[in-house]
């Protein structure tokens, strides 16, 4: 059939991308390897078999029932050809009804002997001299294209469709990767209803491939036909299985031209096979009474959990061990047995046997030797992992119940199910309120000059307001000036210090003074009999020539100002305006103003009168009734003009408070000021009992991880919480690997996850009590009423509330960055030992110098080594270090103490924790979200593969050149090293994935490099493509984890091989800015809003050089809500063509909705 290929679907949707690869499309077209012209070739092909083995009949049913099928699921929209998009479907279909025009099933030939092979006619002779009560038989043919029609042409051939009721069956292939086709005819979905039938009688026949042969359960037949030769003798004695019924029959079809002796050969070996098998039984049985008299009684009992091990268990309980091994890339976890048998086969073997676990057990338990020797391997090997488990056990690696272990320890495993259980939301205790403490020191003061005193003075720019003495029953941490917003565009400062002189006081006028104070702005919040204030403000030294409190008590008219001539009247001596016509409404004097009564004022005005004399009004603005001035009140950034809200107020009409204005100001500020300092006498009381033995200096550090964001406070523990999650799985990490020696990275990483879960830090914050001293509810100042000593002594704390768990860890993750930047890491240490009492947490360096001494080995160092250490940039000391950081699992080989998989566990922290520092200490401060994006960013596999396979060195090589048949000479030529040439392996498949990978980032390296060097966003789908094996990761951070340890825990030499391999350099361009910094995937779920994301990957058809062995390609439809705004194509992984497809959904909403970036 010559086919225009340009009408292939495949080959115009390849045209139609906006990034057509024009290479690509004239390999298409000369190949012709689309997935259209495949299917029809492949129909060509089965219809011609079918000819051949069924005759015309057969060809003409077999493609009619084809076209009908492709019309079927064009017309039902049918998802049985799924894999075939609609143009596809149809261009097929036209295809077809030109190859059968003029032919349908109305004008199909009749089941003549004419029109069928006499093949056929021979099978239907068989089938009819058969035809006797309890037929139950079965037909093997070769393809499932000849099931279908040989069912078919038995159901309506007359001489069988009476007798015989006709079912098929067919494989049902599991892979993925198998396609759907257009001459699959059998519907495999009431297969086992056809076994059912065969085996109630209600079907007699049926029609199979190969796949009966073994596997399922068939009901006994009395006729087995092949109507082919079958393949082997193993496929012949399975058929013949099949006929199980006394007197049943195996039917061999053979051509003329066939060799007869074929038979009788298969016969021949049949007759050998079965007597090797009655040999082999009598050997077995012979073995069995052997192992029976000698298997000892041998076991490992722990009295204390009753667990018991018998040598006859040990091989599968070993075995069951290495399983839960780390699962590494190209790696076997198997044990491997090694037998000798010293009879040298005199007399009964004597055989021993050794096993080797893999090399991610540790050296000092790795091998085992049986302790006897054996009359069989069988029970050379039970010895052998009989001993092994042993080992195991006493190393610490086996539980007392006898399995491996899968936590920090038993007692640790056991409070891991329990935190597991806390739920999301946990009710915690109220909010501490340190003025209970505070008053409980108030207590038996009577004299006021007792009390501890500090100056609060209240300032604008450089102009001090007013300034009054604060008289406390304790001392105050150093409070730093408190910014409190009057307004949109005033700001006041606080400040607090401790008093230079202190006079003394009478308490009378000390309480005169502060209800004077207070009394000024929150009248209406004050009990009047009330004396017991917990805080005491009076006036400074220089201002007690009169009692202060006599000297401003009380209000005047405003009328009895010297009015009209006030120019000489200064408004600060003035104190609150209150409107006697609105009950006593507070304003504050702005000025006077000069005019009639009835002149007109824009605003919200109050007139005076409209008796139209020239008189003297006081100008004002509302007293503010907010009392929270801790944050900002929310503005547009526009001045509103004073006339818009000018107030005129009649003198007659006011009263003037006589306490000056700015005592007013510090008055209203007064609550603000005293939530400050109780947030830091909160803070001082935590760090003097549950802190106490870390010793903070920074107070701020600790009111900031203690705040949480809900508390609406300046600051939030979010950086500090990123900061000390990196520091607290370091720290973890570190412990754990020094601590237990023998761990393999399997355990530590359990362990560790253990450790820093939420809910584990939750369960610690809860049990030292930490969730009473977490700020989490905001300062609004609304119900503020003053603070009285007998009041504050009858609560200790708010009312009870609920926390998320999460809030509760980050708190404990937050105070270790906070110890961390107050101190370095042993302030962190001592923080987490509060928390964390059941890890054996000392000082960072006595753990460092373990891990130093655990590497000590002597080994034979390979020469080109010191080719690496000029490629990493770091000289190591301990030569063990660098050799088992590029040791791969699987290799196998002497020179070895264990693989990377150690030093990668500690090198991913130590990376981290680099990483997360070098963010949090950039200037300026980068926002918590973009600190994780950028770690993101720089700490995943596919970016550190990249930097594995750019960074290289040149070395120096010989050649060695041979002319003639004596003359060989030797010339000099450069060439590159990277990282991974220097990795040991012994894995077969290992070369196959590098040059995979390499094949990949030649063509991906460049576009990457630019990205990463002059791009505005991260190549987020250029590293995916690269689909770098993780080894390649791994190695980078193994690598980092043997410079920490050589170095004695310098995380300046980690960041120094960073610097060198170019980690380090991409991470300042982040921080500096200028970079897109979301994954397109979440950048999408970000403009999807409320709508789903769906991404729907698929198969696309076979390109030219799509073979064996070689990728395929991938498409992708990306989908928000129910419509389709992507479809992408020719990925090589799921995670690359996803991203792409992410990519081109974000660029396509970002035009629709005009946005740019």
């Amino acid at each position: 059939m010559d086919l225009d290929i340009e009408q292939d679907p495949y080959v115009k949707a390849l045209r139609s991308y906006s990034s057509c690869d024009w290479a690509a499309l004239q390999r298409i077209k000369l190949s012709r390897k689309t997935y259209c012209q495949e299917q029809l070739k492949f129909l060509d092909t089965r219809a011609n078999t079918i000819e051949q083995e069924f005759g015309p009949w057969g060809t003409y049913w077999f493609i009619i029932a084809c076209v009908q099928k492709l019309q079927s699921a064009i017309r039902t929209g049918s998802r049985a050809l799924g894999q075939f998009e609609d143009d596809e479907k149809i261009y097929l279909e036209r295809c077809l009804s030109d190859v059968l025009s003029g032919i349908s099933e109305e004008t199909l030939p009749g089941v003549q002997s004419a029109y069928l092979s006499a093949k056929v006619l021979r099978l239907i002779d068989f089938l009819v001299s058969e035809q006797l009560p309890g037929f139950a038989g079965l037909i093997f043919v070769k393809t499932r294209a000849e099931v279908a029609v040989l069912a078919e042409l038995l159901s309506v051939h007359r001489s069988t469709k009476e007798f015989y009721t006709v079912g098929t069956f067919v494989g049902q292939s599991s892979s993925a990767k198998r396609k759907t086709s257009i001459a699959e005819l059998v519907d495999v979905r009431g297969q086992m209803d056809t076994l059912d039938d065969l085996r109630s009688g209600r079907k007699n026949l049926v029609v199979t491939t190969s796949a009966l042969e073994e596997g399922i359960d068939v009901s006994a037949c009395n006729v087995v036909i092949c109507f082919d030769k079958p393949a082997n003798l193993k496929s012949l004695i399975q058929r013949r299985g099949r006929a199980r019924k006394e007197e049943s029959k195996l039917a061999l079809m053979l051509a003329d031209d066939d060799d007869p002796s074929t038979v009788k050969t298969w016969q021949e070996l049949e007759d050998a096979m079965r007597r090797q098998y009655m040999d082999d039984m009598r050997r077995f049985q012979e073995l069995e009474e052997l192992e029976a008299i000698e298997e000892g009684d041998r076991e490992l009992l722990v009295e204390k959990t009753g667990a018991r091990l018998l040598l006859s268990d040990a091989v599968s309980h070993l075995y069951h061990f290495c399983a839960t091994l780390p699962a590494r890339q190209l790696s076997n976890r198997a044990p491997i047995f090694e037998y000798h048998d010293s009879s040298k086969g005199v007399g009964q073997p004597a055989i021993a046997a050794k096993v080797v676990l893999p090399i991610s057990v540790d050296i000092s338990v790795r091998e085992a030797r049986g302790r006897s020797v054996w009359a069989t391997e069988k029970n050379a090997k039970r010895d052998a992992a009989f001993e092994a488990y042993v080992q195991l056990y006493n190393a610490g690696l086996i539980s007392d119940n006898l399995l491996p272990i899968r936590g920090y320890d038993e007692a640790l495993a056991s409070c891991k199910s329990e935190v597991g259980k806390i739920p999301s939301l946990v009710p915690v205790a109220g909010q501490i309120d340190p003025w209970h403490l505070v008053a409980r020191q108030r207590q038996g003061i009577e004299n006021v000059s007792d009390l501890y005193c500090y100056d609060l003075s209240l300032c604008e720019g450089h102009e001090t307001k007013s300034t009054m003495q604060m008289r406390i029953p304790c001392r105050l941490p150093t409070i730093p000036p408190i910014m409190l917003f009057w307004d949109r565009f005033t700001t006041f400062t606080a400040c607090i210090q401790s008093s230079a002189s202190v006079d003394p006081v009478d308490v009378n006028n000390a309480v005169q003074s502060t209800g004077l104070l207070l009394s000024s702005v929150f009248r209406s919040r004050m009990d009047a009999e009330r004396r017991d204030y917990i805080a005491l403000f009076t006036a400074p030294g220089h201002l007690r020539e009169t009692p202060w409190a006599e000297r401003f008590n009380g209000s005047f008219k405003g009328d009895e100002l010297k009015l009209p001539d006030v120019s000489n009247l200064s408004l600060s001596a003035l104190g609150i305006i209150r409107d006697a016509t609105r009950n006593g409404l507070p304003h504050i004097l702005r000025a006077f103003d000069r005019g009639s009564s009835g002149s007109s004022t824009s605003g919200s005005v109050r007139q005076a009168d409209d008796s139209g004399r020239n008189e003297v009004l006081f100008h004002v603005s509302r007293f503010p009734k907010r009392t929270d001035f801790l944050h900002p009140v929310a503005t547009n950034g526009q001045r509103v003009p004073e006339e818009a809200n000018k107030i005129l107020l009649k003198p007659e009409d006011c009263e003037v408070d006589r306490l000056p204005l700015g005592y007013a100001y510090l008055a209203a500020m007064v609550p603000s000021v005293l939530h400050y300092i109780g947030v830091r006498l909160a803070v001082t009381h935590l760090c003097d009992t549950l802190l106490g033995t870390v010793g903070f200096e920074q107070l701020d550090l600790v009111v900031t991880a203690i705040t949480a964001t809900s508390a609406q406070e300046p600051t939030n523990y979010q950086r500090q919480e990123y900061l000390g999650d990196s520091v607290l799985k370091f720290l973890t990490s570190l412990t754990l690997m020094s601590e237990h020696l023998c761990w393999h990275e399997g355990f530590l990483s359990l362990a560790k996850d253990t450790i820093v879960s939420n809910s584990s830090l939750a369960k610690a914050a809860l049990a030292v009590g930490l969730d009473t001293f977490i700020q989490t509810r905001p300062f609004t100042g609304i119900k503020w009423r003053p603070l009285y000593v007998t009041d504050l002594l009858k609560s200790t704390a708010g009312d009870p509330r609920e926390m998320s768990t999460k809030t509760l860890a980050d708190v404990v993750e937050a105070l270790t960055g906070a110890a961390f930047l107050d101190g370095g890491v042993d302030k962190a240490v001592a923080t987490l030992q509060i928390f964390l009492p059941r890890v054996s947490w000392s000082r960072v360096d006595d753990k460092n110098e373990i891990l130093l001494s655990a590497y000590q080995t002597p080994i034979i160092y390979p020469p080109y080594f010191t080719q690496l250490e000029q490629l990493v940039g770091y000289d190591f000391t301990l030569k063990t270090l660098p050799l088992e950081a590029l040791t791969h699992p699987s290799f196998i080989g002497s020179n070895v103490s264990a693989s990377y998989e150690r030093l990668e566990f500690l090198g991913d922290v130590c990376l981290d924790v680099v990483v997360s520092t070098t963010s949090f200490n950039h200037v300026p401060p980068i926002p918590t979200h973009g600190l994780h994006l950028i770690r993101t960013a720089v700490v995943n596999a596919n970016f550190l593969a990249f930097l594995c396979l750019t960074h290289s060195l040149s070395v120096p090589r010989t050649n060695i050149l041979t002319e003639g048949k004596d003359k060989v000479s030797t010339y000099e030529t450069t060439v590159r090293k990277h990282i991974w040439h220097f990795m040991r392996h012994a894995a077969a498949a290992m070369h196959t994935a590098q040059q995979d990978c390499l094949n990949r980032y030649e063509e991906l390296r460049s576009p990457i490099l630019q990205s990463l060097q002059t791009g505005s966003h991260i190549p987020w789908s250029l590293l995916a493509r690269l689909d770098a094996p993780k080894f390649l990761s791994d190695i980078v951070e193994s690598l980092i984890g043997a410079i920490y340890i050589d170095s004695h825990g310098s995380l300046a030499a980690c960041e120094g091989f960073l610097e060198q391999v170019g980690m380090m350099g991409y991470l300042r361009r982040l921080l500096e800015g200028g970079v897109a910094l979301y994954h397109p995937k979440e950048e999408l779920g970000q403009l999807a809003d409320t709508e789903s994301v769906r991404y729907e990957v698929f198969p696309q058809g076979d390109e030219e050089g799509t073979g064996v062995g070689q990728e395929k390609r991938l498409g992708c439809v990306v989908r928000v809500g129910e419509r389709e705004v992507a479809r992408v194509g020719g990925g090589l992984c799921v995670v690359e063509i996803e991203t792409r497809g992410a990519e081109g959904a974000v660029r396509m909403l970002k035009e629709e909705r005009g946005l740019t970036g």
